[in-house]
C-alpha cells in the first residue's frame, strides 16, 4: 500500500486494482487507516478468456466465484468504513469497486446483481477487445444510469482522429444510458434537475460548504477588470486535504448530473 500511495517513494496513486483471492487481510491495508480516503477495484471477472479457468468456477451454493467476489465488495467496504470511518459528513461511495470485462455482458449482469446498486464497476473490453458498448451498459449500469467506468485506450489512441473517436464514444455511452433508463422507467439526475427550478442538493451543499470555508463572500468587490461584483469566490482557500476532498466530490456530483457522462 505504501508503494502505491506514498508521496515520497511511492506512486502517489489514488486507487489500485487488487486480487481478492487472498482475502480481506490482503485488501485491508489499501482502504483503511491512513489510506481510508483511497479506493480499490477488485478483480472480479476480467475480460481475458482465461478468466473462466478460475473466476467462473461454480461454488457449493451454485453461484460462481466471481459472483461471490462481487458480493464481498459490499461486505468489505462496510468493514473498511467501520474500521476507519470517513471524515466526511455526507455519505461516501463504497471504497471497493469491481473489475468486470465488458466482453461478457452475462457476467456483468450477474456481478451487478450480486454487488448491488452502489458499487462501481470498471468494465474494460470495449473497442479493441470487441466488447459491445450497448450490451455492456444494459448489463452493468445501475438503475440510476451510472455505476460504470468504461475505459477505452487503444480504440481512441490508435484512431486516425482520437478526438473524434472519443466524442463518438461519449455519445454512444450517453445513448446507451438513455436507453437503459427508458427501459427501466427511471430518469437520470440531469432529467430531474431540469424538471425543477429548485436547487439540487449537491449544489446547495457546495454553496454552504464554500460559505463555511470563507471561499464565497458577498458584498462589494472590485475585480482586476475594474468591474464591481456583489460576490467574490476565492478557490485558493480550498487549501486543506478535507476541503479538497469535498471539492472533488462536488465536481463529481456536478458531472454526474450533466450530459457529459
Amino acid at each position: 500500500a505504501d508503494a502505491c500511495y506514498e508521496e515520497n517513494g511511492g506512486l502517489k496513486a489514488d486507487g489500485v486494482t487488487l486480487s481478492p483471492l487472498m482475502g480481506w487481510d490482503s485488501v485491508q491495508p489499501f482502504v483503511t487507516g491512513k489510506y481510508s480516503n483511497k479506493g480499490a477495484f477488485l478483480l472480479c471477472k476480467t475480460s481475458n478468456p482465461g478468466s473462466n479457468d478460475l473466476l467462473a468456477l461454480t461454488l457449493q451454493n451454485r453461484t460462481t466465484l466471481f459472483e461471490k467476489i462481487a458480493e464481498l465488495t459490499n461486505e468489505w467496504s462496510q468493514r473498511a468504513e467501520s474500521e476507519s470511518p470517513s471524515d466526511s459528513s455526507s455519505s461516501s461511495p463504497p471504497r471497493l469497486g469491481l473489475v468486470v470485462g465488458a466482453t461478457d455482458p452475462q457476467a456483468l449482469s450477474a456481478a451487478r446483481q450480486s454487488a448491488g446498486q452502489s458499487t462501481w464497476i470498471l468494465a474494460p473490453g470495449v473497442g479493441a477487445q470487441g466488447g459491445d458498448l450497448d450490451a455492456a451498459c444494459r448489463a452493468g449500469l445501475n438503475d440510476s444510469g451510472s455505476g460504470m467506468l468504461i475505459p477505452v485506450s487503444r480504440g481512441v489512441s490508435r484512431a486516425s482522429n482520437p478526438g473524434e473517436e472519443a466524442l463518438k464514444l461519449k455519445k454512444g455511452i450517453n445513448a446507451a444510458r438513455a436507453a437503459v433508463l427508458a427501459s427501466r422507467g427511471t430518469k437520470s439526475a440531469a432529467d430531474d434537475s431540469n424538471s425543477s427550478s429548485s436547487m439540487a442538493p449537491y449544489q446547495r451543499n457546495f454553496l454552504e460548504f464554500s460559505l463555511k470555508e470563507g471561499v464565497l463572500k458577498f458584498g462589494s468587490f472590485v475585480l482586476k477588470s475594474g468591474r464591481t461584483s456583489p460576490y467574490f469566490f476565492n478557490a485558493g482557500l480550498f487549501s486543506s486535504g478535507s476541503a479538497l476532498s469535498k471539492l472533488g466530490r462536488s465536481y463529481a456530483a456536478s458531472i454526474m448530473a450533466s450530459e457529459l457522462v
